[in-house]
């Protein structure tokens, strides 16, 4: 019965996709925000809040951007703890199948 229940799991393993859309969709979105995010806080802090000032404007940006990227990882680092406790519960569900 082990090697019904191993092949299953291969074939399963086979039809899916390497890289789970949620994970192409969050890079995606933190591309984008990689783009627009220090860009725009570039224009509109030397327009409306430095008056021209190159650079704290350029200061502004540069943060912008460093917090996009920490939230990068942050958000990866919780998506690789539940993907983690997905496949703990696969196996607990599995196991108590088997019993």
């Amino acid at each position: 019965m082990s090697s019904v229940a191993s092949s299953s799991r291969a074939a399963e393993a086979a039809a899916a996709p390497a890289v789970p859309p949620n994970v192409i969709r969050a890079l995606a979105i933190f591309t984008i925000a990689m783009v627009t995010a220090p860009l725009s806080s570039f224009y509109i802090s030397l327009t409306y809040i430095f008056g021209g000032n190159r650079q704290w404007a350029g200061l502004v940006a540069a943060i912008v951007a460093n917090v996009v990227v920490i939230g990068y990882v942050i958000f990866a680092w919780n998506e690789d703890g539940m993907l983690n406790k997905g496949s703990k519960l696969d196996d607990d569900e599995e196991t108590k199948k088997s019993k």
